[in-house]
């Protein structure tokens, strides 16, 4: 079997008392098939420091020795050149580690397996890690914080958001940079830290906010009027953003609100007339102003009407244009919606008619050569192709969710055309000759010219391509950290004195690096095929941190069912700043002992918080004690007023973050 050829080696941290014999023995009765290590203090020393392993022994009276060594329990896998591949924490099961080596071993030509797979609802088989298990690097984190920074400024204030096309417009508009800035936290959200919602769930409020603002979305009443480079046929202005046309603003407030309401099981956009569009202009047009109510139901009603309109073909972004890019945003959104009922199932007669009505009108989804058919005008009956990386990676990115095998094939036809490898051994975008476009021109159609690219490849599980795209971009877009948050400043130049491309949009530092960077394998895939909701609600029931101070950075957060434990990673993002988190479904499950760094912190029942002595500082020095019944620590009642400290509040449990060093805690129910 393939397992036969993975070497198991169990290390010491205890060189006093584990002697080579006294391992040999400990392991044979044990785990015959392990290979004992141990060294001097020094050796051991130094191989817990490079795997970032905590061990510190203390007094136990009970103990062989008179002490206990507590300690990291993690299992590290490596490479045969001793890469770290994966990592394991004692909390998984066999079943889980036993999948994951697998998949780490099935890219070995020497290994015979192809690993554990599941297979998706196309028939396409799959193996996937759990990436929630895994800490999140800094530059992740820091992609989060620099979206809520976005999120969190004033009415009116587009800071690091307005880009160099006139009006802001185009392809880097801000109803762009909103919309993938959301599905960015989605993602991140979704797949890497599951359990923590109150991280994410504010910001998203704030995105949904800001996407109602008139603007955003009042461009529609010149937009509407047709004519421009397509030459369609004029028509009376419209000002209702969502009545007709318009999907490329409409779809993104659907899919939003509809990912919002899954992933926090939150139905306040559900509410009647809860998406009002809004503008009183004052001193010019209608004296009332506009105003066009919607919610989250009446909105997914429209666009689907607006669909069967137009035989599935899909909905016109301008008018009689009809862009393919486009209209996977609204499929994306009838599936999320799909999901939070149990009566419903327009995504898949959407998808199944929109093949069937590109094959009529254009001869399929994409041509002979491998290129998406970018759009249809309906007014020359006739399709339109634009090769380049903007468009193509763009509509693959979105498509993969629905319709993997075409856009895998797509992928693979295109990857050559759309990159290439430098001399340094990084990847950059071919861009061609932008820079000889009219400026507004060139300024309109390419924010994302450059971005769409790594974005593609992270979702296709090219980590290669993405990866070496993300180092172009770390030598030559400037990365910078702004209040805690990593940011690619504006430059609207097209390319540097060496010729090395360095034009950065908002679009492309606000939206598509954090997604390149957020975006698991398959990952928009994987939600659109199995997303949370009223046929999948385990999920709302289990332990997460449902509050999360804004100073406080997240970069771990996942509730292990199997092992009924609660890991996360929590720290602020500066010094000398103060933040708490807040964790609910804590209490009522019985007894559970919480822990930081391996020390046992606190413990507690269903009723109760007992904060043990290794938590000493998470309490409150003027918070009222009561001495545990244990004789050691303090206990809180409930509704205990420690604002500033652990402290339990009915089902939920504050607990403080001052530090910048990254801590672990694991909280598991006994």
């Amino acid at each position: 079997m393939a397992l036969d050829l993975v070497k198991a080696y169990y290390i010491s941290v205890d060189p006093n008392r584990d002697t080579p014999g006294i391992m040999k023995t400990f392991l044979e009765k044990r785990f015959p098939k392990f290979i004992g290590l141990t060294g001097t203090k020094e050796q051991l020393e130094s191989a817990r420091e490079e795997f970032h392993v905590f061990a510190k022994a203390k007094e136990d009276a009970n103990a062989l020795g008179g002490y206990v060594v507590p300690h990291t329990a993690i299992t590290y896998l490596l490479d045969k050149e001793g890469n770290i591949v994966d990592n394991f924490f004692d909390v998984l099961n066999a079943k889980t580690v036993t999948a994951r080596v697998l998949e780490k071993m099935k890219n070995d030509p020497d290994s015979a397996t192809t690993g554990e797979n599941e297979q998706s609802s196309n028939g396409t088989k799959f193996t996937y890690e759990q990436e929630s298990l895994k800490q999140m690097d800094p530059k992740m984190v820091q992609t989060i914080r620099h979206i809520g920074n976005l999120a969190r400024q004033l009415k009116g204030d587009w800071a690091n958001m307005m880009g160099a096309p006139d009006l802001n417009d185009g392809f880097g508009a801000y109803r762009y940079q909103l919309a993938f800035m959301s599905y960015a936290l989605t993602l991140a959200h979704f797949h890497r830290l599951p359990a923590a919602p109150g991280y994410f769930k504010d910001t998203m409020e704030r995105i949904i906010t800001k996407m109602l603002e008139p603007d955003v979305w009042f461009y529609w009443h010149d937009a509407s009027t047709g004519g421009g480079s397509m030459y369609t046929p004029p028509q009376p202005m419209l000002y209702d953003p969502v009545k007709k046309d318009n999907i490329m603003y409409s779809a993104y407030v659907q899919s939003m609100t509809a990912m919002f309401n899954s992933l926090f099981d939150d139905t306040r956009y559900q509410k009647r007339d809860a998406l009002t569009f809004e503008y009183t202009a004052t001193l010019w047009g209608e004296p009332r102003g506009w105003k066009f109510k919607y919610d989250q139901n009446s909105l997914n009603k429209q666009i689907f009407k607006n669909m069967v309109a137009e035989g599935y073909l899909g909905v016109a972004c301008e008018p009689e244009c009809i862009y393919q890019v486009c209209n996977q945003i609204p499929i994306i959104g009838f599936r999320m919606n799909d999901i939070l009922t149990e009566d419903e199932n327009l995504a898949e007669e959407v998808t199944r008619e929109y093949v069937k009505a590109w094959q009529d009108k254009a001869g399929g989804i994409v041509t002979k050569h491998h290129l998406f058919n970018t759009f249809y005008n309906k007014h020359f009956h006739t399709k339109i192709v634009v090769p380049g990386g903007a468009g193509e990676s763009w509509t693959g990115f979105l498509m993969n969710a629905w319709n993997h095998d075409l856009v895998q094939e797509t992928y693979d036809k295109r990857l050559e055309c759309l990159v290439h490898t430098r001399s340094d051994g990084t990847m950059s975008a071919n861009t061609g000759p932008i820079e000889l476009l009219p400026k507004n021109v060139l300024y309109l159609a390419s924010g994302g010219i450059w971005g769409w690219n790594p974005v593609w490849a992270a979702e296709m599980g090219d980590d290669e391509t993405r990866d070496r795209l993300l180092e172009y971009a770390e030598k030559h877009f400037n990365p910078r950290i702004q209040n805690g948050g990593l940011m690619y400043p504006r430059n609207d130049t097209v390319h540097d004195k060496e010729g090395n491309f360095v034009m950065v949009s908002p679009l492309l530092s606000n939206a598509l690096m954090p997604l390149a960077l957020l975006n698991v394998r398959h990952g928009l895939k994987r939600l659109y095929e199995n997303p949370w909701g009223a046929r999948n609600r385990e999920h709302y029931g289990e332990p997460a941190l449902v509050d999360v101070d804004f100073n406080v950075d997240v970069y771990r957060a996942v509730y292990i069912a199997e092992s009924r434990t609660l890991l996360f990673d929590l720290a602020v993002y500066e010094a000398n700043l103060k933040g708490s988190v807040t964790l609910g479904r804590v209490f009522g499950r019985g007894d559970w002992i919480l822990k930081r760094d391996g020390d046992e912190v606190a413990r507690g029942s269903s009723h109760s918080l007992t904060v043990s002595p290794g938590g000493s500082d998470l309490v409150d020095r003027d918070a009222p004690k009561v001495p545990s019944r244990l004789g050691w620590g303090y206990s809180f009642k409930a509704n205990a007023n420690a604002p500033a400290g652990i402290n339990k509040d009915g089902d939920l449990l504050h607990l403080p973050v001052n530090s910048t060093k990254v801590v672990s805690y694991e909280l598991q129910w006994v």
